[in-house]
């Protein structure tokens, strides 16, 4: 199993020639989720990989640190000890790595009408038009004419079988460039002088073609069968004639090479066009299972060219947009994949977005990739995404096949103290008392000291307002932008907060009452609403932080939480639910 174990972004979008070094764990055969808080870099990233070409780096001008033109940008992986890095002048990955990118391709496209002396603008959705190929090699003959040849090899030229069936076979074609080495070998004197003694043996024997076959002594061709280059060349021709003697090898063997020799570069664009048709038709039965969704997509060669016209986006759902774009990007690649290839494949925040349904659809096209060829190459399949991994766990990945990297390195340690009280809030006997007192607002303080102590809890949480205080003390942390606070803390003292303010402006004693001991702080903002009106919506949308604290269960669903903690305008709108002015909170702000 091999595994990349850093990737170093140098002046490309977000990252500078500092802090750039991003410690990963990415491995082989594996489905790679790197998971990171929007604005890390996670574009950044993938701009690095998409920049790649095959001698060099080149990033577009909106791509470089600060769009600074001076700036030399670079990406360095390292894989098992070995660093590889591409920059300007160099690009040491396409030595060991095919590399590729799918993300979203969803353009505003404008069709104009013209109409008397106005042109009119219709503005609407598409999906830019796959490329697949960008130059189609050109379609041309192979020179050949059995009648020539026959002439040219003597006076038993009519043994010659007539091959024209092979030059036209693409898939005998797209192999012939594996033996070009053993081809060109048979210029050299020596191996022309060796055939030429062949040609006379036949040459000088009687009667019929069957006879003439039959009566040629096979130890003749010893000679040609210690050569390891004649051998490579009629292997390949075994591949695809059948039931022929050593003899009929060797005339076919004679034609193969006197064709190649004749004609390098008409053999070699035939052999160019030969691949690309076996791509094409590969391509096109593979599109043609995602044709029975969307039946107008296809392949069509377009000013020289292959590329699928995609259609108007307004015609298919989001979600149908973004499986069809996936499943096509994953089919190209699918079709260029050679054995004992090392492939580095980025899914670019497409799972992000998509519905369950699509979600699932997705999955299953990428799994099918991964499976089908991790033991043909090595395959690096990565998924880029801030996404909570309980939304991975949910659909087809198997939690064996995940492999996690938390790209966001300053992840903050949650209080044990914090962690512990959390996992035993359901204990019966302080149950009831840490909802109401400790975990929602209460103007009343809790009494459970003995409890705790015996839960071997903090014991002094138990009492009082000391709890409080402590989550107090962590969100002044939070807010002042210190490195070690602790987010459950932080998350429990914005419900509270968020509570305490709709609470205080309920206008009777039964309507605080009853707003207290309703549950669940979503169902007590629904029950103030009707009393007060609508309630500004930041206290509902910051609800995807607060209610995750109170049931964190283990280290993958609390990063996500602290990533969501760490983005400025989550930031920021804790700020402003606090009032905060650059001065620490007391605990009259939670009670």
């Amino acid at each position: 199993m091999g595994v990349i174990s850093n990737i170093t972004v140098k002046n490309i979008k977000g990252f500078s020639d500092r802090d750039n070094s991003i410690g990963v764990t990415i491995k082989s055969g594996k489905i790679n989720i790197l998971v990171a808080p929007n604005g890390y870099g996670k574009s950044s990233i993938t701009a690095a990989f998409k920049s790649l070409t095959n001698s060099k780096i080149k990033v577009e001008k909106e791509d470089i640190y600060k769009e600074n033109e001076q700036l030399e940008s670079s990406l360095s992986i390292t894989e098992d000890g070995n660093i590889y890095t591409a920059d300007p002048n160099k690009n040491e990955l396409a030595n060991h790595f095919k590399v590729a990118v799918v993300n979203s391709r969803l353009v505003a496209k404008a069709t104009g009408k013209n109409m008397g002396t106005f042109h009119s603008v219709q503005g609407h959705l598409g999906i830019n038009d796959f490329e697949i190929i960008h130059k189609t090699p050109t379609n041309c003959d192979i020179s050949y004419s059995i009648q020539n040849i026959r002439n040219t090899f003597g006076k038993n030229g009519k043994v010659l079988p007539n091959i024209s069936s092979l030059l036209v076979n693409n898939a005998f074609l797209s192999q012939l460039d594996d033996i070009y080495s053993d081809l060109d070998k048979q210029s050299a004197k020596k191996r022309q002088d060796n055939i030429n003694e062949m040609i006379q043996i036949i040459n000088g024997l009687h009667g019929t073609v069957e006879n003439i076959i039959n009566n040629f002594n096979v130890r003749s061709l010893d000679k040609l069968k210690q050569d390891s280059s004649y051998n490579n060349v009629v292997e390949l021709i075994k591949k695809y004639i059948d039931d022929t003697t050593e003899p009929e090898l060797f005339l076919y063997f004679y034609q193969i090479q006197r064709i190649y020799l004749d004609g390098k570069k008409r053999v070699k664009a035939k052999v160019q066009r030969a691949k690309y048709e076996l791509f094409k038709q590969a391509f096109d039965n593979n599109l043609a299972i995602i044709g029975k969704t969307w039946k107008d997509i296809h392949t069509m060669e377009h000013k020289g060219s292959l590329v699928i016209k995609m259609p108007n986006a307004t015609n298919i759902s989001y979600g149908q947009r973004d499986v069809l774009t996936l499943s096509i990007e994953l089919l190209k690649i699918k079709s260029e994949i050679k054995e004992g290839c090392k492939l580095i494949l980025i899914i670019d925040e497409v799972f992000d977005y998509l519905d369950p349904v699509n979600m699932t659809i997705v999955q299953y096209y990428f799994s099918q990739l991964v499976n089908e060829y991790e033991k043909k190459c090595t395959l690096y399949p990565i998924i880029m995404t801030h996404l909570s991994l309980a939304f991975y766990n949910n659909y087809t990945f198997s939690p064996k096949r995940m492999n996690i990297t938390y790209l966001q390195k300053d992840y903050i340690q949650p209080n044990a103290n914090v962690k512990k009280l959390l996992s035993k809030r359901g204990e019966k006997t302080i149950e009831d008392d840490v909802a109401k007192f400790l975990l929602h607002y209460h103007e009343g303080e809790i009494n459970q000291r003995e409890n705790f102590k015996q839960l071997r809890l903090a014991e002094t949480w138990g009492e009082g307002t000391t709890f409080l205080e402590h989550l107090i003390n962590e969100m002044n942390k939070y807010l002042r932008k210190d490195a070690d606070y602790d987010p459950y803390s932080v998350c429990i003292a914005l419900r509270i907060k968020i509570e305490k303010i709709v609470y205080e402006k309920l206008p009777t004693e039964d309507e605080k009452k009853e707003f207290i001991q309703t549950h669940k702080t979503k169902s007590k903002l629904e029950f103030a609403e009707d009393i007060l009106g609508e309630l500004p919506d930041i206290y509902f949308i910051l609800g995807v932080i607060y209610n995750d604290a109170g049931h964190l269960k283990d280290e993958n669903l609390e990063k996500p939480v602290v990533y969501r903690l760490n983005n400025l305008i989550i930031q920021n709108m804790i700020s402003e639910i606090f009032e905060y002015q650059g001065v620490d909170l007391t605990i009259d702000s939670i009670h």
